[in-house]
């Protein structure tokens, strides 16, 4: 009788610490989760901040007519926000992506030299070269 009872006291005890570790477990772990999810909110505002000032950096895309140019110079100016957001958070590969597309897109307009809009296009990835090299 005594063997049982000492069996039930030390399983009682053990059952009462593991609770008690569990519960130091599970505010160890709400506190893990409140921190990574304050960290990674403050991750995304400094990306937007810095997004909203790469945007702010670079010329607005001018209003064409052309709907073809006009594509045109909208993927001009992402591509230009993505390569300042890049340059800014030294993030090379992305740069190098903005840059090749940047590349890609200047490509692209020499084929559309006979628009009447042309020019303006021209301009434009000008401006926005100027603008990226004085990063």
């Amino acid at each position: 009788m005594k063997k049982v009872f000492l069996l039930a006291s030390v399983a009682g005890l053990v059952a009462f610490t593991s609770c008690k570790k569990g519960d130091k477990t599970d505010t160890t772990i709400e506190q893990t989760d409140n921190t990574i999810e304050t960290t990674a909110n403050d991750m995304v505002n400094d990306t937007d901040e810095a997004f909203e000032s790469a945007k702010a950096a670079v010329t607005d895309a001018p209003q064409l007519q052309d709907a073809e140019l006009q594509e045109w110079v909208n993927k001009l100016h992402d591509e230009a926000v993505k390569a300042k957001v890049a340059s800014k958070a030294g993030d090379r590969d992305a740069l190098n992506n903005a840059t090749a597309e940047i590349t890609s897109l200047a490509e692209a307009l020499n084929t559309q030299t006979t628009k009447a809009e042309y020019s303006q296009a021209k301009a434009y990835y000008e401006e926005v070269q100027a603008e990226l090299q004085n990063n």
